[in-house]
């Protein structure tokens, strides 16, 4: 039965309602079927074998392939045992050497994994996060021994992150609480807490201005500070540790001032000027004075300032260049010593895909004057490096475990309503470029988030298989300067989907590509992206994989975790001012019946809490009841999956199974 009610001052069908329940004995029924149907149909593929044979000889778990972090004299390393499922924490006296297990996630049981690690700065303790079903739990851990000193943190579901002092007594920590207002609406709270070691955490009282906080505590451990917003970061809070309170901090900038403690200034990337953003000083003492600020260094066209890390004597300054990542280093005197030489073309992080951490947080682990950190390109896998910030000088501590033979590599740029949309293409050099190679476009396009060209094991399984694969840079996301991103978000949110058609016709137009053979792909923000392909463009494409996708904008309102993530970028269906842009680009809402749709696989976790499989269940079933095309609407839920967290090998069986499908449904006749 079609429920209407009216969200925001705007009128809202919506069909399948029902499907949204997860406890309904209906729903659980019809899912199950609908994920079962999908599992036999791609298990029984005749592209199944072959595609499992690429996945598994190029797989990489690149959220799990980390770089070693130094915490005093002691060197933390995640690592995949041989042979083993699940990554497990080791530690030892240095980088390569040696190690010893510290956590294993196996023993809390089947799919879980490490979700989070908060080393204390001298690396006696560490906080622990385990995720196992959707459920975190968390522990402190001695170090040297192992002994567990307290794991009793049930009020925390789940920690945001956390801070340590020096001097080991305790750490901030953010959380989100959701309460329930007088619509019967959920809303997320955030709130910071102080947890000691020994004792009872204690809430601060503070007012944030965003559901995104991230506590700092500097070096010297003097300083505190809070800062807010996961798409354009500001310190609110500022307190002295030795007894001071908390004091309004850049309470009224508007800008980015994204950045960290060194002596008494805060150093941050600040886009006040320019949308290119520069790096400047502030004087904790005098910090409501602009006039005190000093630039390190200018705002300069076309390199983003994305992430800046305190190594030693020197700054670890991370730059996006013409769509390509860079390393710079400052000394402490704020000169710029130049670029870090990188292995290559490509992103770094401390982990596979740490650059998009860049937006809230360092992405390189500060060692001696120098860091360390993941580096990978489209055709190279994960290598783990150390640079020296004061030679600039890189060394290879664990070299990449896929170079990919064979491959070309190229960058192009489209041309798209709101201007120019890059985006490279990596293929065999024996796969034809005349329309005849089915093609796998991807993109993200949100929430600040640069997409940098990156190893990713579906891209080298499917140019294995004689695909094509296109990562693509889009507005919304933080590749380029401000306006790139504002001009892909909020009530301007349609001009991400306008660059993604901008690449594929581009694509069409230099007959590297046809529509029944070019798929779009995309994850969590980039799932949205897709949804809205399959019901706004459909004549584009062929075959669409949604991976943790949320496809209903109007009813996202119900989740506290999914709302408190999208009004960053999105909006609040709630508002009269969003609810009307929402729901004309909401995917679920934009499904017309007797359209030809593409073929779309919706693929979920089970345990997601930020993009819940029930979008996926209402979009396919939309899709099923309106599509005139004959193509298939399938659904596939993940037991043991969160939101993109899950073990390796539950990853290999996901890509494998979208691979499949894109497999089946491009080079269809």
């Amino acid at each position: 039965m079609t429920v209407t009610e009216v969200i925001g001052g705007v009128t809202v069908q919506d069909p399948f309602r029902w499907l949204e329940d997860d406890a309904d004995p209906a729903v659980v029924e019809w899912q199950g079927k609908a994920n079962a149907r999908t599992v036999d149909e791609l298990a029984a593929s005749p592209h199944a074998a072959a595609v499992a044979a690429a996945v598994r000889s190029t797989f990489e778990d690149i959220i799990m392939c980390t770089a070693p972090e130094r915490f005093g004299d002691v060197w933390f390393r995640k690592v995949l045992p041989p042979g083993g499922a699940t990554v497990v924490l080791q530690v030892s006296g240095s980088p390569t050497g040696p190690g010893r297990i510290l956590v294993d996630p196996t023993g809390n049981g089947a799919n879980a994994t490490i979700a989070a690690t908060y080393p204390s700065p001298d690396g006696s303790l560490i906080l622990v996060g385990i995720l196992k079903d959707g459920v975190q739990s968390y522990r402190i851990i001695e170090v040297a021994t192992g002994k567990l000193v307290r794991d009793d943190f049930g009020q925390f579901s789940n920690i945001g992150l956390c801070a340590w002092t020096p001097d080991n007594r305790g750490f901030f920590l953010t959380t989100i609480t959701a309460t329930i207002n007088a619509d019967g609406q959920a809303v997320g709270q955030t709130q910071i807490w102080w947890q000691p070691v020994a004792g009872d955490a204690e809430q601060q009282q503070l007012d944030l201005d965003h559901p995104a906080a991230f506590p700092l505590v500097s070096p010297d451990g003097r300083w505190a500070a809070i800062r807010t917003s996961q798409v354009a970061q500001c310190p609110r809070w500022l307190r002295r540790m030795d007894g001071g309170e908390w004091v309004p901090f850049l309470a009224g900038e508007t800008a980015m001032v994204k950045g960290l403690f060194v002596g008494d200034e805060y150093w941050a990337i600040t886009d006040d000027l320019s949308g290119w953003c520069r790096l400047v000083a502030i004087p904790l003492a005098s910090f409501e004075d602009r006039s005190t600020w000093r630039e390190l260094l200018p705002a300069r066209e076309d390199h983003k300032l994305l992430s800046i890390a305190l190594c030693g004597d020197y700054i670890s300054l991370a730059i996006i260049a013409s769509g390509i990542m860079e390393m710079r280093s400052i000394d402490l005197n704020g000169v710029d010593r130049g670029n870090v030489e990188l292995p290559g073309d490509g992103a770094f992080g401390m982990f596979g895909l740490g650059y998009i951490l860049g937006i809230a947080m360092p992405i390189v682990g500060p060692d001696g004057d120098g860091c360390t950190f993941v580096h990978s390109g489209l055709d190279r896998s994960p290598g783990v490096y150390r640079a020296d910030l004061a030679t600039l000088a890189v060394e290879e501590l664990d070299a990449p475990t896929h170079v990919l033979a064979g491959r070309d590599v190229e960058r192009f740029d489209a041309d798209g309503p709101n201007g120019s949309v890059s985006w490279w293409l990596m293929r065999k050099a024996s796969t034809p470029l005349d329309g005849s190679a089915p093609v796998i476009v991807m993109g993200y396009g949100g929430f600040n988030v640069p997409e940098i060209p990156h190893y990713t094991a579906m891209a080298a399984a499917w140019t294995e298989l004689g695909g094509i694969w296109v990562h693509s840079q889009l507005r919304g996301g933080g590749d380029r300067d401000t306006a790139f991103w504002e001009a892909g978000r909020m009530h301007r949110k349609q001009g991400t989907f306008d660059d993604l058609y901008a690449v594929i016709e581009d694509l069409h137009a230099r007959g590297f590509a046809v529509p029944r053979r070019t798929g779009v792909w995309g994850t969590s923000n980039g799932g949205l992206l897709v949804g809205a392909a399959v019901a706004q463009r459909p004549d584009l494409i062929g075959a669409a994989v949604a991976q943790v996708p949320i496809l209903d904008l109007m009813q996202m309102r119900k989740d506290p975790a999914t709302l408190g993530v999208a009004m960053a970028d999105y909006g609040n269906p709630e508002d009269p001012a969003d609810a009307p842009v929402l729901h004309a680009y909401s995917p679920y809402h934009n499904v017309r019946p007797g359209t030809a749709y593409p073929a779309l696989l919706c693929d979920a976790g089970a345990s997601d809490l930020v993009c819940p499989p029930w979008h996926s269940r209402k979009m396919v079933a939309a899709i099923e009841d309106a599509s005139s095309s004959g193509r298939r609407a399938r659904l596939r839920v993940r037991d043991g999956a969160g939101h993109n967290q899950m073990t390796s090998e539950l990853l290999i069986q996901r890509d494998i199974e979208e691979l499949t499908f894109f497999f089946d449904e491009l080079t269809r006749s």
